[in-house]
């Protein structure tokens, strides 16, 4: 089996020499100072594209799916498969989900599957579900009725950057079910190997990290008898592929072959327990289940995943908004949970009132959810959400309209209402919020009160648990809404093994945590220019940037809070709304290392059409798609941003010194390629050529601007056929 390319890019089946991934049939001419140039004849005949990865009304790049095990045996990773690759493996987390602490799963199954999800680089739906509440989860399961069910791939990147596991879905059914189970369970040792082999080839290839395996149908002696033997060397392959990769069964078949849920763990089942990491049971469960379920578990209690059915079907404790009553039931007894179908806040309920419907079912669940640290730097996050109603960079819109993209997701904060001990009438509340942003979709809205005699509100957003640089630099960007005098400041606790020394201010012990409040950077030092070039002004938009120095020694990062203190002279309560656009956590080094530079773009998958008459369409014309690729580390970045330049939209193009312009936002990518759809192009009359060209942005982790001169660029000359 063949190990992923360095650096997080795939390999897969390159086209051979002369070989272009699909026709028509297009020549790199020439490099010029603005990059690769290719030439195009514009012809009309539909490009293949395969239906399994493209839509077929759009050519968009889609998440796919296999239907059967002949489908499975003979996938094999390809060019195509590249746009459906995670763009990196889990973030470091603490505590490590190998840890014996309880675990939370999420199983998201919706209306089938494979919905507005499904569009790799994101759809313009007005509605559609988003997950925030990562810090909550450990693995989230993505479930549908398809034999294999692959997790799209934007849900495996939010994932990751949330230290969260995704696992796909292997699942059989009914008659048709069984009979692919006989296909590769009844005979020898080779074909459930084979199988196997797969599974664990995709989930390597693909970039997530295991499988729910569910067969819901009944089994002969012969292939009941295989299945421990299947989940053992899928488990053992799985393991040796993926670090940190998973197998789970779900309670299903007993050891008779009978499909006969249990609803716990025990003798009738065991044996699949014992043959791989974990079981998720059936909803059906009473605490006598539970009780029974710690004596058979062992030392394996966190791999007890307890169902719990969010829509509350069934004879169960408590689903819907009484679902934290099952969740208390699982904690007492030391078990984790399986949340089933947690989408029902978007599925039942006004879709007018999601955010605050999933805020209010998550926030009941909060008592029984321990939360985890993402421990990586640098740590930068706009609090995107992964949809919008337009886009925004840097205060300034660039795209107007709805849009949904669950990879686009930035790490998300803990949610929920906060008030104090002391005194309850000074309270913090966030949520998400899609009426601003400083970068993205969205931002956090962050709502309060500092109660009389009372000095501030704090409100926790992060854990981080990561060592630190000697020398770290902080920002905040925010914007206080109204009359709002509050302070606003970024306040962080520091603690570890030994001493940790924060600027000479405290030295903490082990079992302490002290919480500072930087001091503002006053002189930012000239080799950091390219950082702070806004620290301390007042930014599009009403945004406010605050940027912090920190010199520390063996210290660990722990929380990241923020805190609002009343007005000087002030007495009376102080209520606040203020929007939190941006936080950046960075080391020094790291603002200083040579940024990402973007190599060898190559234009293919060309696609011409002409747009409907006047009236049809909003803009009659040439339509171009095509996909882009390019080299760049993918460690180096957190994205990349495709643009294009003259001769698109009717702009300028043809002979004649290029004019400067803002080139046009097209999209994001998080792998090295990028499928341009239905791009509106200026017409030339026939035999004459246009150009259009195409930019690639890299956005560093550091969240720096890239100089142009370090993008990536091609053109393409084309020209309508002469008569």
């Amino acid at each position: 089996m063949e190990a992923p390319g360095a650096l997080g890019e795939p390999r897969f089946r390159e086209p051979a020499d002369g070989e272009e991934p699909g026709p028509p049939k297009r020549r790199r001419t020439e490099e010029d100072q603005e990059g690769a140039v290719f030439r195009e004849v514009v012809g009309f005949s539909p490009d293949p594209l395969p239906v399994r990865y493209y839509d077929k009304d759009t050519t968009s790049p889609i998440s796919f799916y296999l239907s059967s095990v002949e489908e499975l045996l003979a996938w094999t990773p390809d060019v195509e498969d590249g746009f459906n690759v995670a763009a990196g493996p889990v973030q470091s987390r603490r505590p490590p989900l190998s840890s014996q602490r309880p675990r939370t799963l999420l199983c998201h199954d919706m209306m089938g599957g494979y919905l507005d999800d499904k569009f790799v680089q994101g759809s313009a739906a007005p509605s559609a579900y988003v997950f925030y509440h990562w810090q909550y989860i450990d693995i989230f399961v993505y479930f549908s009725h398809h034999m294999v069910t692959v997790p799209p791939v934007g849900w495996t990147n939010a994932a990751h950057r949330h230290g969260v596991c995704m696992l796909g879905t292997f699942i059989t059914e009914w008659k048709p079910g069984g009979q692919q189970c006989e296909a590769f369970l009844a005979g020898d040792d080779r074909a459930y190997q084979a199988v196997a082999d797969q599974l664990v080839l995709m989930a390597q290839f693909l970039g997530f990290d295991g499988w729910l395996v569910n067969i819901e149908n009944s089994l002969s002696p012969a292939a009941v008898g295989n299945m421990p033997r299947f989940l053992q060397y899928l488990t053992a392959q799985l393991h040796r592929q993926v670090p940190g990769g998973l197998v789970l069964w779900y309670d299903s078949v007993v050891t008779s072959g009978q499909l006969r849920w249990q609803d716990e763990l025990n003798e009738h089942n065991r044996v699949f327990f014992d043959s791989c990491d974990g079981i998720f049971t059936n909803y059906n469960w009473r605490e006598e289940h539970l009780e029974r379920m710690r004596g058979q578990a062992g030392e394996r209690l966190a791999d007890v995943y307890v169902g719990v059915d969010v829509f509350g079907r069934g004879n169960v404790v408590g689903g819907r908004f009484d679902t934290n009553k099952s969740l208390e039931l699982i904690r007492k007894h030391g078990l984790s949970a399986a949340l089933f179908a947690p989408g029902w806040v978007y599925e039942c309920l006004e879709k007018t009132e999601f955010f605050q419907n999933q805020d209010r079912f998550w926030g009941l669940l909060a008592p029984y959810l321990p939360t985890h640290s993402i421990c990586c730097l640098p740590f930068v996050t706009s609090f995107c959400p992964g949809m919008g109603t337009r886009r925004v960079r840097y205060g300034q819109e660039e795209a107007v309209g709805p849009w949904y993209h669950p990879g686009a997701q930035e790490p998300q904060p803990l949610f929920g209402e906060h008030r104090l001990e002391e005194d309850p009438r000074g309270w913090v509340r966030t949520q998400v919020c899609l009426a601003d942003a400083w970068s993205g979709g969205g931002s956090l809205l962050i709502r309060g009160a500092i109660p009389p005699e009372v000095g501030q509100v704090a409100v926790r957003l992060f854990s981080l648990q990561v060592p630190l640089p000697p020398r770290i630099f902080l920002s905040l960007v925010y914007k206080l809404e109204g009359t709002a005098k509050v302070r606003v400041a970024l306040e962080l606790t520091t603690g570890d093994e030994g001493s940790c020394d924060v600027g000479g201010i405290s030295t903490l012990s082990a079992d302490t945590s002290t919480r500072h409040s930087p001091r503002p950077l006053r002189v930012p030092p000239p080799k950091l220019a390219r950082w702070t070039a806004r620290c301390g002004q007042q930014l599009a938009g009403g945004w406010v940037q605050r940027c912090y120095e920190l010199r520390v020694r063996r210290c660990l990062l722990g929380d990241l809070f923020m805190s609002f203190s009343r007005p000087l002279g002030s007495r009376d309560e102080e209520s606040f709304v203020c929007r939190l656009g941006e936080v950046q956590v960075v080391g020094a080094h790291g603002l200083q290392s040579p940024l990402p530079r973007v190599q060898g773009v190559s234009v293919s998958r060309t696609c011409w059409r002409r747009a409907a008459p006047e009236g049809a369409e909003p803009q009659p014309g040439l339509r171009l798609s095509c996909t882009l690729r390019w080299s760049c580390p993918l460690s180096l970045v957190r994205c990349f941003r495709i643009h294009c330049g003259r001769g698109a939209d009717g702009g300028p193009s043809g002979g004649g010194p290029p004019a400067p312009e803002r080139p046009t936002f097209l999209g994001l990518a998080f792998v090295n390629q990028y499928r341009v759809l239905d791009l509106a192009v200026a017409e030339r009359e026939p035999g004459r050529e246009a150009r259009v060209e195409f930019l690639v942005e890299p956005e560093p982790r550091e969240g720096l601007l890239v100089p142009r001169a370090q993008w990536g660029r091609a053109a393409v000359l084309y020209s309508l056929p002469s008569p």
